[in-house]
């Protein structure tokens, strides 16, 4: 095994891979279309943001209470969530035209005020109409989910506000100022207790929600990010297995397979030289995606190269490129062609990163895909790298996932190198 013979094998390998524009396309063109189609469509600029719905109104309610149905209009126009509003309200003469709006996708929802709906909110219970619509079942959820939340959020305020009124007039005359009342609620005034348990009503829980989402998750570039990760991985994926199943068949069917065989260089200077060939290609493709996302998309990755444990990243990529390309000397079993070899490596390779936790969160996935991701070897590294970027996990942490990432890569690389030199002594046969 001579240094000169592995570094002509490299050269070779990676001058290769430049001269075939598919390889090209698969390798750096694809990830970075991937990945600003994740930035600009999948995570679009406004994601995170409160949506405005185009609502349509149709006021039937003729009351003179001090609320009615105009005033409930005035409000929907005006209300706003963190500065943005939440409904561009248009007013409608009749449902029928309402409706008619609705179902040819030109509003989002639509409220429909009965008559008698102030005196109703009032002193009784009101009630409304609400349609809802949207051009997918993705937008109609969002629909109905923030006509529900505002509808819960007006209601509770409303009750609130009739709770205050209510205690009002009780002060006034009703209830004695003195008066007293004893129970598990302790020892307090009569109207203490009586405005207390109205609440208790309106508000049976008064819940605080807070989030406590990974900082690296909270906000839009950082979610970028994350799938800027799963890109790259995506791309070690089918590239990996790619120059690992055409390592031996290329030169094949070259026929430089047997004039290498026939020199000084053997098997082994073939075997380190490929696979050194395509780390190269597989850095500088991820260099590529990571450089495309966080200068193009606005992807915020987090990494520190005066932190230890962000230097283990490095070394997991390496160790995603060391598993697929061993994969990939065992899946060059499987075909007889540079083309077979090539088509087989690409559908295996993308239908794993769609399945196995590389692209999408493996908690999405159904039940024996989920089982799929939490045993794929490559999903455990590119989740150590996720750990360390995106939860900034300890070191102590991390070098137990690495440890077992590289026992499991030396293992899938050994079985690759069988396949390999299998392969060599088949065609050597032929």
């Amino acid at each position: 095994m001579k240094w000169y013979r592995i570094k002509a094998f490299i050269v070779s390998g990676v001058k290769t891979t430049f001269r075939e524009k598919s390889a090209i396309f698969w390798i750096f063109i694809w990830p970075i279309i991937l990945v600003l189609m994740t930035a600009y469509v999948f995570i679009p600029p406004s994601a995170g943001q409160p949506v405005t719905l185009d609502l349509g109104v149709v006021n039937n309610d003729h009351s003179k209470a001090p609320f009615n149905g105009t005033a409930f209009i005035d409000v929907l126009e005006k209300i706003e969530y963190n500065g943005t509003k939440l409904f561009n309200v248009k007013i409608y003469d009749n449902e029928t035209k309402l409706v008619d709006d609705l179902r040819k996708g030109r509003l989002d929802a639509g409220i429909v005020i009965p008559d008698g709906f102030g005196e109703n909110i009032t002193y009784t219970q009101a009630r409304l109409t609400i349609y809802v619509s949207g051009g997918s079942i993705y937008s109609i959820q969002v629909n109905r989910a923030v006509m529900s939340e505002f509808l819960h959020f007006f209601s509770i305020n409303v009750g609130l506000k009739k709770i205050e009124m209510t205690m009002k007039y009780m002060n006034m005359s009703y209830v004695p100022a003195n008066m007293t009342t004893q129970g598990p609620w302790g020892n307090k005034s009569f109207i203490e207790f009586l405005e207390e348990y109205f609440k208790g009503l309106v508000l049976p829980v008064n819940a605080t929600i807070i989030e406590e989402t990974p900082e690296a998750l909270s906000y839009r570039p950082a979610i970028v990010g994350w799938y800027v990760l799963g890109a790259l991985g995506m791309m070690m994926l089918y590239s990996g297995f790619l120059v690992g199943a055409v390592a031996v068949v290329e030169e094949k069917e070259r026929g430089s397979l047997e004039r290498i065989l026939s020199t000084p260089a053997s098997e082994t200077d073939m075997l380190i030289g490929k696979t050194v060939a395509g780390l190269v290609v597989l850095t500088l493709s991820s260099i590529a995606i990571i450089v495309t996302g966080v200068f193009v998309a606005g992807a915020k990755i987090t990494w520190n190269p005066f932190e230890i444990t962000d230097w283990l990243v490095p070394l997991n990529l390496i160790l995603i490129g060391l598993m697929t390309i061993g994969i990939g000397f065992i899946l060059s079993l499987l075909s007889k062609t540079s083309r077979g070899a090539s088509s087989i490596a690409t559908t295996i390779g993308l239908l794993l990163a769609f399945t196995a936790g590389i692209w999408f969160p493996k908690e999405w996935m159904p039940g024996p895909m989920r089982f799929l991701a939490d045993i794929f070897p490559v999903t455990w590294a590119l989740d150590t790298i996720r750990d360390i970027i995106v939860y900034n996990i300890g070191f102590n942490e991390a070098i137990v996932g690495t440890i077992r990432n590289i026992v499991v890569t030396t293992l899938i690389f050994m079985a690759g190198i069988m396949a390999y030199k299998k392969v060599i002594r088949k065609y050597v046969e032929q």
